[in-house]
């Protein structure tokens, strides 16, 4: 009876055991990102306006009164013609005054040489002392002096008058007109402001990251949202060497060619193609959730310095033999949108951990999740 109930506890043990459930560690699901074609350059397109490549500020050379003004700003106009004029008569005033003095001038350098012609006679006759002559010639040449200073005032005051009339020094569109008749305007103040005609420029500010890959010479596409038809090509002629707004700097584009559609003012946006800067080296974009930012800093990994340009970055790679994620170091560049360049230490075909990586180690065991046809073995 003792040998019986032994051998029932035995069975009731044995049979709870094989009733025991087996403990299995759950696999990682990742989502992955197969890395694709080698990308190209960096097409970036940024808004500036139109501005005339030649602008002048056109001002009276003399102070006086506005008497006519016969444009009106966004007018269009000629070499020559005539934009305003002056008060006129002060200045007639003034060229009447000099040519009197001049003719006094005049009047009196021929009464010195008369005199001078004179005594230089006695002289040589021994009738007067030199100090006598010297004196005439003293009066002489003082009296050519009076009649250059005289025909240079004449000189001065014909110029200021015909600074009355301020006309075009070239052909093209007036941007601002600041006088009105009757108007006192001092020399030098501002009137008009001419843009030449048909020779447009676009203005831009390309930010920091950018600015290296711009060229003096380089070829870029002028749209404009308001003419939806239009694109022309341009180049790079300036690239300012001062920061603006925005750790940005300024460029200006001279366009190729010019619509009778684009004004001054407008807005403008220059396409760039930054195929330059990547020096025919392959290049990959893959999503920037794909660096894993907690695994630091991948010395351990890989001895080797990065170049100086670029900056080394770990991402997750999932090895589809082994099914687990591999730690590796690449070198990254710029960031395009979502994307993030890399120069070194993927392949076409790689897949990258896009998502959860914050949670993964070297070596772990994963499998793949793909949202449309679920878990991937």
């Amino acid at each position: 009876m003792r040998f019986l109930c032994i051998f029932l506890l035995g069975l009731v043990i044995s049979g709870c055991a094989k009733q025991r459930p087996e403990t299995v560690e759950p696999v990682t699901r990742v989502k992955t990102f197969e890395v694709g074609d080698r990308a190209q350059g960096q097409v970036r397109r940024i808004s500036g306006k139109l501005v005339a490549a030649d602008r002048s500020v056109l001002s009276f050379a003399v102070a006086g009164t506005i008497r006519d003004v016969n444009v009106s700003a966004g007018d269009t106009v000629a070499t020559g013609q005539l934009l305003a004029s002056l008060e006129k008569r002060p200045f007639e005033l003034a060229v009447q005054n000099a040519r009197a003095q001049l003719n006094i001038a005049r009047s009196t350098l021929n009464e010195k040489q008369r005199r001078h012609a004179r005594l230089k006679q006695l002289f040589e006759q021994q009738m007067i002392s030199p100090s006598e002559l010297d004196v005439a010639e003293v009066e002489l040449s003082t009296a050519r002096n009076n009649l250059q200073s005289a025909q240079a005032s004449l000189e001065n005051a014909e110029r200021d008058l015909g600074d009355t009339a301020l006309s075009a020094p070239f052909p093209g569109q007036l941007a601002e007109r600041n006088i009105e008749p009757f108007q006192e305007i001092n020399a030098g103040e501002k009137a008009f402001v001419l843009d030449s005609k048909g020779n447009l420029e676009a203005q831009v500010l390309v930010p920091e990251t950018l600015i290296r890959d711009v060229d003096y010479g380089q070829t870029v596409q002028v749209s404009f949202p308001t003419l939806k038809d239009t694109q022309v090509a341009g180049i790079v002629t300036q690239i300012g060497a001062q920061v603006q707004a925005g750790n940005a700097f300024p460029v200006k584009v001279q366009l190729s060619a010019s619509a009778a559609d684009l004004r001054s003012g407008m807005t403008a946006a220059v396409t760039f193609n930054f195929n330059a800067y990547l020096s025919d080296r392959t290049v990959f974009l893959i999503p920037l959730s794909a660096i894993a930012i907690d695994a630091g800093l991948l010395a351990r990994y890989d001895n080797e310095q990065p170049p100086s340009d670029l900056q080394a970055a770990p991402v997750y790679v999932f090895d589809k033999t082994t099914s687990t994620v591999k730690l590796r170091n690449v070198k990254i560049g710029n960031l395009r949108g979502n994307l993030l360049e890399v120069y070194e230490g993927l392949e076409a075909g790689d897949e990258v951990v896009t998502a959860g990586v914050a949670f993964l180690r070297n070596d772990m065991p994963a499998r793949r999740w793909d949202a449309r046809q679920g878990l991937i073995e």
